[in-house]
């Protein structure tokens, strides 16, 4: 039987060794929700203003009552308390490691038509004065576009700051085995995240480590936790704000919608069949299919323009193609705009920064800004590929999967997807990082692929791309 990780007398193996926490550092840790607090401000009144100035331009017919700045300015002013007063009781403003921002974006969108409703609700409650509903949704769809673009901002100034060691947050991964390496792996490569590895010594059992030394967060991977354990561990910590995670032994199911409850004191966790999202996939390919052909059109005068620019910029084609794995295994040939010299050998190693003598001068703007990917619309519209789903593998790559990394190929590849939008803008290894694609796969819905358009826009903006 194996011995509780958790259980006071047990001492473990941590992670590498750090200096110790100041107050002062944790004090500041907790008024970071003021960077976030001061974009969405920012952003939502910007969004408001635009959405004023478009109403009001010669594009509509514009009413004298319209031209109000005076009531919309108060409008504004009950919006913004509002988001607020939404978002901290929804818990949009809980400090916590900030790695993955789905959830993050997923909070903020679901807010926001909530905020959109009760604005909605209140102008037609307020009788001194006839809002425009139009000018309400102009400006969400303004905040929903800016508020992403804002919050990766603001995401910036917080990163900027931790790597300054500023406000970094003491982390302790207790237990053994894959999950506690890839979590230790993935702070490693995050110094961003103000994260800093606490390791505990081995003739030093957990409790007493957690007496002495103030640790901010703890990890306890295992398949047995004790409550009374877990409650010893809190009382007895120096640090009163600890938070204490469990990671279950499921860990690395990359499941995200899950339900269950309790049944006779026993916990239930239910996982759907994903057959039963055919639906969803027959919806999904329609969008794919419309949305491709209207920007195909819209896009073609951007298009030609770039096809321009790179012929003026270098020798050779305006389009790279190459062999790529999609959907079942299948090959496809994938379509970009030519970024490097045309003597650059296609399938060598992908380059990793700006730099790299292979890229043109214009190629580096098109891989910066993701504009190189613009021809993957016409694989999306011909069905070789979607808007969002895994990155598009080359084939001696994919010949060499295992069978986890095998199941990739269950979904269609995607112009933008999780590795495009998190692991890309981070200069992550390129082949390393399978779980963002399995995570999309096991957990893919029209919902979570919205939320990733929409970050990929600030992505596209801020030029995090290589």
């Amino acid at each position: 039987m194996t011995e509780d990780p958790a259980s006071p007398r047990q001492p473990m193996s941590g992670a590498h060794p750090a200096g110790p926490s100041t107050a002062a550092h944790r004090r500041a840790f907790h008024w970071l929700f003021l960077l976030p607090a001061l974009a969405d401000t920012l952003t939502l009144a910007l969004a408001g203003t635009l959405a004023y100035l478009l109403r009001t331009s010669s594009l509509f017919e514009v009413d004298d009552y319209l031209r109000n700045p005076r009531q919309y300015l108060l409008m504004l002013g009950v919006a913004i308390a509002l988001w607020h007063i939404l978002l901290a009781w929804r818990g949009g403003y809980a400090n916590r490691l900030l790695f993955f921002r789905i959830d993050e974006l997923q909070l903020q969108f679901n807010t926001s038509l909530i905020l959109l409703l009760l604005l909605m609700a209140g102008t037609f409650l307020y009788r001194q004065y006839d809002y425009s509903r139009l000018i309400l949704f102009f400006g969400w769809g303004f905040f929903v576009v800016l508020g992403s673009l804002g919050r990766q901002v603001s995401h910036r100034l917080r990163e900027a700051l931790h790597r300054r060691g500023w406000a970094r947050r003491d982390v302790l991964l207790v237990g053994k085995g894959e999950r506690r390496r890839l979590l230790a792996t993935r702070l490693r490569e995050h110094p961003g995240l103000g994260v800093r590895l606490r390791r505990l010594p081995a003739s030093v059992s957990l409790v007493d480590f957690l007496a002495a030394t103030p640790i901010d967060e703890l990890f306890l991977f295992s398949d047995r936790v004790a409550y009374e354990n877990i409650w010893v561990l809190r009382e007895r910590s120096c640090n009163p704000d600890l938070v204490i995670h469990l990671v279950p032994p499921f860990g690395n199911l990359y499941l995200r919608n899950l339900s269950g409850g309790f049944f006779d004191g026993t916990v239930m966790i239910s996982l759907d069949s994903p057959m039963a999202r055919r639906w969803m996939l027959a919806t999904k390919r329609a969008i794919d299919a419309v949305t491709a052909a209207v920007f195909l059109a819209l896009l073609s005068p951007l298009l030609l323009l770039l096809a321009v620019l790179i012929k003026l910029d270098s020798p050779g084609p305006v389009l790279f193609r190459q062999r790529r794995v999609g959907l079942g295994g299948r090959e496809f040939t994938i379509l970009k705009f030519r970024s490097m010299f045309v003597e650059a050998d296609p399938y060598a190693v992908t380059p990793t920064d700006r730099s790299d003598p292979r890229i043109t001068r214009v190629g580096s703007f098109l891989r910066s800004t993701g504009l190189d990917e613009l021809p993957q619309l016409w694989n999306v519209l011909v069905g070789e590929m979607s808007l969002v789903g895994p990155r598009p593998e080359m084939p001696f790559i994919a010949k060499g999967y295992t069978p986890l990394e095998a199941k990739r190929l269950q979904a269609r590849p995607g112009i933008t997807g999780l590795w495009q939008v998190y692991a890309r803008s981070s200069h992550l290894p390129i082949h390393h990082h399978v779980e963002f694609d399995l995570y999309y796969i096991e957990n893919m819905s029209l919902s979570l692929d919205l939320m990733i358009l929409l970050d990929t826009i600030p992505t596209l903006i801020l030029r995090t791309g290589i």
